[in-house]
């Protein structure tokens, strides 16, 4: 009961500072031009502070300083490389760094987190193959990072998408660090999962908005990954349920098949990948007349959905999962883009009827 009272307290704290914090950075964010100006690609008509990963971060910082250096030391090299991605994001924010420059930067702090001992040990069954000599383990996990936080900073395209997506990872992994126990694990969480909340609250408003910012879809995508790294270290085939997997699917399957289909979608196009669009499975929903709220409400859902089907219909929790929602994902996206396309020819036959009276 005590250590339940804490949790609260923590998160509560979290809450109440961030709300108070975030328009004070919102000032000092207007005054050094840390904003999201719009532009063709923007679904927004004015410039909004990019001060919501920030936020998060400084609040989780000051009283992440409450939790005893034991309580989270193992994770500690997690926690000081996601300080150094929430400040590339920060730089990124302000000044717009090459793509290929944050993707050698992201490179190299999962080569640093490999090398601390948190990396990816086993392929769960997937072609067959279960443990993996260690430099297949640096690989895969330095690929994963990449990949993970790249696919969550894509997401961050509408209101409250890639912070709903985050607070939902949080709530899942304080979960999993209460099934194992992990205390020091549930302090941080909790103050994320106040931060998060009151992000929430102003990025939703239309007067006092705030966006996450690269800041913090690279903080919190880099640090959601991570830690579903490091908490695999704790699956066990006798088991039967792998946690780190299954954190790591439920959080990052949707984002990760979105992005790739992009990745793909340019390629072949003849354009870089690196090259923004408006592309994303959330842009075609917004063409269709569907409100930031409504989407990522469907969003959730979408991870919910994973949820029970890796829950209910999976049990062995096999990394095949993935295959399983990327045919969903695909039929999912083709209805989108069908109803898409007639929307668009419906709006250009109203033009051309109204054109010819």
């Amino acid at each position: 009961m005590k250590n339940f009272t804490e949790l609260t307290v923590y998160g509560l704290l979290a809450f109440t500072l961030s709300i108070c914090i975030i328009p004070l950075m919102t000032m000092v964010a207007q005054k050094f031009k840390l904003v999201d100006v719009p532009n063709a690609r923007k679904v927004h008509q004015k410039a909004i502070p990019l001060i919501g990963g920030l936020a998060i971060g400084i609040i989780v910082a000051l009283l992440g300083g409450l939790t005893s250096m034991k309580d989270v030391e193992e994770i500690l090299p997690i926690i000081i490389t996601s300080y150094i991605m929430l400040l590339v994001g920060t730089m990124d924010d302000k000044t717009d760094i090459k793509a290929i420059y944050k993707l050698g930067i992201q490179i190299c702090i999962s080569i640093i987190i490999a090398s601390s001992g948190i990396r990816i040990t086993s392929l769960y069954g997937l072609f067959g193959i279960y443990e993996i000599d260690v430099l297949a383990q640096y690989i895969i996990t330095v690929l994963v990072i990449a990949a993970a936080v790249n696919a969550f900073n894509l997401i961050d395209g509408i209101d409250g998408l890639a912070g709903s997506v985050a607070g939902i990872g949080f709530i899942l992994l304080l979960a999993i660090a209460v099934i194992e126990k992990n205390y020091g694990l549930m302090k941080l969480v909790m103050l994320g999962i106040g931060g998060i909340a009151a992000f929430l609250r102003y990025n939703f408003s239309k007067k006092n908005k705030v966006f996450l910012g690269n800041s913090g879809s690279l903080f919190l995508g880099y640090f959601l990954v991570s830690i579903g790294i490091y908490i695999s270290k704790f699956d066990h085939p006798a088991s039967g349920f792998p946690h780190g997997l299954f954190f790591l699917l439920f959080v990052f399957t949707i984002p990760m098949i979105d992005s790739v289909r992009v990745y793909a979608d340019r390629v072949l196009q003849g354009k870089s990948p690196f090259n923004a669009d408006k592309s994303h499975i959330h842009h075609y929903l917004l063409q269709l007349g569907i409100s930031h709220k409504k989407i990522t409400i469907l969003f959730v859902m979408m991870n919910i959905s994973i949820f029970a089907a890796q829950y209910i219909f999976l049990k062995s929790f096999s990394i095949y999962t993935f295959l399983v929602s990327l045919i969903a994902f695909v039929a999912i996206f083709k209805c989108i883009k069908v109803l898409n396309f007639f929307t668009i020819w419906k709006t250009k036959v109203k033009e051309l009827e109204n054109n010819a009276q």
